[in-house]
């Protein structure tokens, strides 16, 4: 009984652990991170669409809504930076 509830908390926690969402802290953080989860076959258009992203973000930070908008999946992550 208790092997299975060790189990099943090891799974849980694992399954938290893996399914955390990725962090980062400014615009240019969530550019990298933008660039490398893009469609891995548009290399130059993820750059394009990820910088664009980036730009906006800053903009809208200075005027303090502090977020970045995924281009691929309209998604909002927030941000503390707004480099």
């Amino acid at each position: 009984m208790r092997l299975c509830f060790a189990i099943w908390a090891g799974t849980i926690l694992a399954t938290l652990l893996v399914a955390a969402p990725a962090s980062a802290d400014s615009c240019s953080q969530w550019r990298n991170t933008c660039i490398s989860s893009g469609p891995a076959a548009d290399g130059d258009k993820n750059l394009k669409k990820c910088t664009a992203a980036a730009d906006e973000c800053r903009v809208q930070c200075k005027k303090g809504q502090k977020v970045f908008v995924g281009p691929f999946n309209g998604q909002h992550h927030p941000v503390t930076s707004c480099n």
